[in-house]
């Protein structure tokens, strides 16, 4: 019950069934032996983030990235979190993983950086950088969905429509690709497609009240 992937599963658990402490408790033990363990340094960078303590969850992450710059998953969460906190280091890091990564996985590397620039305001360098992520990997979702987001807040509906239409056709059990969908086709008055989808999305995820409230709103 002590091996390393038993507790790392256990913390995984107890993160996953809304009870951090005992996570963290978990993660701070294994550290204190192996303070190079990435999975438990992500567990706690994880929680320390959906705690609001952005600071801390980068700094751990640089930590690891310090200890191991070569687990690439470590570099690209690290990139992430630097593109959300609006710090230029994402594009150095970004930068880094596009000559080195030789993966369909890069795609990650220029959504992080589409998303960098979309978090400081530049809507233009964001979509070119969507765009370079899609022709990395076509089937990346995240990306469709991000940059779809992007142009309906333009109210570029018909081009964000396309876009999440194709996330929609690539993974047809996603809810949210449902729901941006109706969303873009509510706002171009189509109100009747919008319900349909609106349903559709709430079918295949039941927490997601607001397409419920949206097509109940139609249909009144």
């Amino acid at each position: 019950m002590d091996s390393i992937a038993t507790q790392i599963s256990l913390a995984r658990t107890y993160q996953e069934s809304g009870q951090p402490a005992k996570a963290l408790a978990i993660t701070d033990s294994m550290l204190q032996k192996f303070p190079g363990q990435l999975d438990a340094i992500g567990i706690k960078a994880e929680i320390l983030k959906q705690q609001g303590k952005t600071g801390e969850a980068i700094s751990l992450l640089e930590k690891a990235y310090a200890l191991q710059p070569r687990d690439k998953e470590t570099v690209y969460n690290l990139a992430y979190e630097y593109a959300e906190a609006k710090s230029p280091k994402a594009l150095s890091l970004t930068d880094t993983l596009v000559k080195y990564d030789k993966t369909e996985t890069v795609a990650r590397a220029w959504y992080i950086k589409a998303s960098y620039y979309r978090n400081i305001g530049n809507e233009k360098e964001a979509l070119r950088y969507y765009d370079s992520s899609t022709i990395a990997d076509y089937n990346f979702l995240d990306t469709y969905l991000d940059k779809g987001r992007l142009q309906w807040e333009q109210k570029n509906y018909e081009a964000a429509l396309r876009t999440f239409a194709t996330g929609q056709k690539l993974s047809p059990g996603t809810a949210d690709f449902y729901f941006w969908v109706a969303k873009t086709q509510q706002a171009m008055g189509n109100a009747k497609d919008a319900k349909m989808n609106y349903d559709r999305a709430f079918a295949l995820d039941k927490t997601m009240t607001e397409a419920k409230t949206a097509a109940e709103a139609i249909g009144k």
